[in-house]
């Protein structure tokens, strides 16, 4: 019994926040990786809805890894959506502009990722506009406390433009390396974990909120549970909005069909019976009622 416990954990893929000030470039970076690493022919048919996709990198030594990327918003107004990025991501990605330099945003957006106590990697983006001082931008990092490699630190940072793309493989690289650092595992045989990343009433389809799998292993039958919201996995979409019969850790998946609204960043648990659900949904009403 123990061997076949060790047996089902297994090597999971990271899960990025890409995060930073709203101006320095995070939406063009993710728009170019998401058109340039998603399975060709698939790019497309991703919409908007679903704030997280799946892509696969080729790394230098020709395997092929996946990374889940987060899109969460950048402007302060979405701060919840921030923290809760953070708090559902492995790695979080800090963009910082070769032109501005760390802006108020930027330590507000670190000071979330240094809460979260997960890896972060600074891409200092736009080193291709004519405006563009990597020297006096190093200094700033450095000046406000984010002590890069070779600047008295050992965070790491890679220097891109995401407009053209260049710098882009190298920063997957990091993302993997950084990844293999954390030890990245879950255990596919118990049942699913994560976190809300949105939700939402969709006409057609009631109560839908896009989730991330932190760990073990969800599909159809089964019942998920955010906070007192309850949803049947009647049907189960990835990110390209295809229908799937199960799917595990670090991917994102919509479920529909939830009885109330839940909670952005509330984690989830699923559970194999209907009556296990409930069970658990009313112990957290009982438990908020408390607090």
């Amino acid at each position: 019994m123990k061997k076949d416990a060790e047996n089902s954990i297994m090597k999971r893929s990271p899960v990025v926040a890409v995060m930073g000030h709203i101006d320095h470039g995070k939406s063009t970076l993710l728009d170019y990786i998401r058109k340039t690493n998603v399975v060709a022919g698939e790019a497309g048919g991703i919409t908007q809805r679903i704030s997280a996709y799946e892509v696969v990198h080729k790394t230098p030594d020709n395997k092929e890894e996946k990374i889940t990327f987060l899109d969460t918003p950048g402007h302060e107004a979405f701060g919840t959506m921030r923290s809760c990025g953070t708090n559902v991501a492995d790695i979080a990605v800090l963009v910082v502009s070769a032109e501005d330099g760390v802006k108020k945003q930027t330590l507000e957006t670190l000071k979330c990722i240094l809460e979260s106590k997960i890896p972060y990697i600074v891409a200092i983006n736009k080193i291709d506009k004519p405006a563009a001082n990597i020297e006096k931008t190093k200094n700033s990092l450095v000046e406000n406390g984010i002590y890069i490699e070779g600047y008295g630190g050992d965070i790491p940072y890679i220097l891109i433009s995401a407009k053209i793309g260049t710098g882009i493989p190298e920063l997957m690289d990091m993302i993997l390396l950084v990844a293999e650092l954390a030890d990245l595992k879950g255990d596919i045989k118990k049942p699913a974990e994560g976190a809300v990343i949105e939700a939402h009433m969709d006409k057609q389809k009631g109560i839908t909120a896009p989730l991330i799998i932190k760990d073990g292993h969800l599909k159809t039958g089964m019942f998920v549970v955010a906070g007192d919201a309850i949803a049947p996995t009647r049907s189960l979409e990835n990110f390209l909005e295809k229908k799937v019969n199960d799917i595990s850790f670090s991917s994102p998946v919509r479920i529909s069909g939830f009885d109330r609204l839940p909670k952005v960043g509330l984690d989830f648990k699923s559970f194999k019976t209907k009556s296990e659900a409930e069970k658990y949904a009313a112990e957290h009403h009982e438990k908020s009622k408390k607090h």
